[in-house]
């Protein structure tokens, strides 16, 4: 018998916090809201600090799909309109395997403004088709190829996503859409050190 799509968010969703708190060595603390009317599964926040929260919304697969010899992550879905694009709202797409009972590498981590751009498929009953398809493969270059991750790397990943979001105010959005790719890291000035400051750190 085949596990019902409420059971996968389930199943999906703590494999999700799991990895997060692990691979982030406890800094991170994700937070389901008791509803989901703004479309996030999670909202997550730095251990003992609470100024920036990072909202997640989770896309996963049971099966894959082959292209040639590729594997292919799709994921087909629908959001009601108007689409809510925002710096603070991400998503995780990845594929669960039943069998091995974890996600397959690489997942994908994108920031909704990207994705609801590249993944339109059409306006139906009021509402947008959305269709996500990526390349697994280690040589895959596709456009979501800059956004794929391994699950190690998810932890730290959403660390340095909170810690660029304190640096964005009044940020371009070409900017905004340039710190949200993998690998770029947003450079600020330091604080100002203090006579007192340093006398206390001597």
């Amino acid at each position: 018998m085949a596990i019902t799509s409420t059971q996968q968010g389930v199943i999906t969703e703590a494999e999700f916090a799991k990895i997060a708190i692990l691979t982030s060595h406890g800094a991170l603390v994700p937070a389901r809201p008791l509803a989901d009317d703004d479309r996030r599964d999670f909202e997550i926040h730095i251990r003992r600090r609470f100024t920036d929260s990072l909202a997640v919304q989770l896309k996963t697969a049971k099966r894959l799909r082959l292209h040639g010899r590729s594997r292919v992550l799709q994921i087909n879905f629908r959001l009601k309109l108007p689409l809510i694009s925002d710096e603070r709202l991400w998503y995780f797409l990845a594929h669960f395997d039943i069998k091995t009972m974890r996600f397959t590498d690489p997942v994908f981590l994108i920031p909704s403004r990207f994705l609801h751009r590249h993944a339109r498929h059409g306006i139906r009953r009021g509402a947008m088709q959305l269709q996500f398809k990526a390349s697994l493969e280690a040589n895959a270059r596709d456009k979501w190829s800059s956004y794929r991750l391994t699950q190690a790397e998810l932890g730290p990943r959403i660390l340095q996503i909170l810690e660029g979001l304190q640096y964005q105010a009044g940020a371009s959005r070409e900017a905004a859409d340039l710190i949200a790719l993998k690998g770029v890291v947003w450079l600020h000035q330091p604080a100002v050190i203090t006579k007192t400051s340093r006398r206390k750190a001597a």
